[in-house]
């Protein structure tokens, strides 16, 4: 008898979790920061795959105590310690020396409650005992360590704001101007459902996140895009997640009870729709083509925009038409 795989405490795929959270918020500058040099480092230095499996050793309790800019900066600084890029030391002198200005020295977790580095055992991880206290701030930390590769010559300041102004250029409007040309182009309809890459030639979009499928739903299937062990997602085309996207309650539940998710999203489906779930991989994005509103015939495509939100995009609430 085959043995039972064991799941990863990254998984969180089909774990029972309370609502979601789905306030909305503005990424923090540090944030997009980390967003920014995470992007600069991904092909010589840091990949997807190391930084997934930088997570993987974190341990349970590390993993549930970070947010998730916050396990970028740990798995980012981890790999780049192991492969020799930076120093642990030099980005700790660099944190010391910040946080010395600014008066905003973190407390540490005891080493007794660290869990093991295999990349030496040198970092110390600076977050708060205990998985209910509420987060640190993380911008000194990225700063240190936005300051140790430019003093390397890995990154240039120069080149971390351009990458910043590059993840806040795409938006909606993309997915949106993809999805009005879908509904009132038939033979673009079908090239992109054939190839979601080719929405992306055709508008000059620079999708490096590996490959994109566009999946359309219908009046008998409804699908509803999801990232269970990470937070893949299809930012060189629609931007950053919103922070439900990323968090744990979305992620573990949607595989598990995805009609109730839709329905804290006032989505509410007949029983005979069949819901489908895809979970986004590390080389596969989705993007859901909804939908056409009824009542929307005769409309022109720049009209027709207006009326697709990021939701629908994702597959947790259908295009609407505006009120009359």
């Amino acid at each position: 008898m085959p043995e039972e795989a064991v799941r990863g405490y990254f998984d969180l795929g089909g774990l029972p979790a309370g609502p979601v959270d789905r306030r909305e918020r503005e990424l923090a500058f540090w944030e997009e920061q980390m967003a920014a040099m995470r992007v600069l480092l991904d092909r010589d230095h840091v990949g997807l795959e190391e930084l997934r499996d930088a997570f993987e050793t974190f341990g349970e309790r590390l993993y549930g105590t970070l947010g998730f800019f916050e396990r970028m900066y740990e798995a980012t600084l981890r790999v780049l310690v192991r492969k020799g890029v930076v120093t642990a030391e030099a980005v700790e002198a660099r944190l010391a020396s910040l946080e010395d200005r600014y008066g905003r020295r973190a407390p540490l977790l005891p080493a007794s409650d660290l869990p093991p580095d295999p990349y030496g055992g040198r970092h110390r991880y600076r977050v708060v005992a205990g998985p209910d206290a509420p987060p640190l701030p993380y911008e000194l930390r990225c700063h240190a360590l936005r300051e140790e590769l430019i003093a390397r010559g890995i990154l240039t300041a120069d080149a971390v704001r351009a990458a910043i102004e590059r993840i806040e250029a795409p938006g909606l409007h993309l997915g949106a101007r993809i999805v009005a040309r879908a509904w009132t182009d038939p033979d673009f309809k079908a090239r992109i459902l054939a190839d979601g890459m080719e929405a992306c030639r055709e508008y000059g979009i620079a999708f490096v996140d590996g490959r994109l499928t566009v999946i359309e739903n219908t009046p008998a299937v409804h699908n509803v895009v999801v990232c269970t062990l990470c937070s893949c997602y299809p930012r060189n085309l629609l931007g950053q997640p919103p922070a439900w996207y990323v968090g744990k309650a979305y992620r573990s539940r949607t595989v598990r009870e995805p009609r109730a998710v839709l329905a804290e999203f006032g989505t509410a489906l007949p029983d005979d729709v069949t819901v489908r779930v895809h979970d986004s991989t590390a080389d596969l994005r989705y993007m859901i083509l909804p939908l056409r509103p009824a009542g929307t015939d005769g409309w022109t495509a720049e009209r027709l925009e207006g009326l697709v939100t990021r939701d629908s995009l994702i597959g947790v609430a259908p295009a609407r038409a505006a009120p009359p």
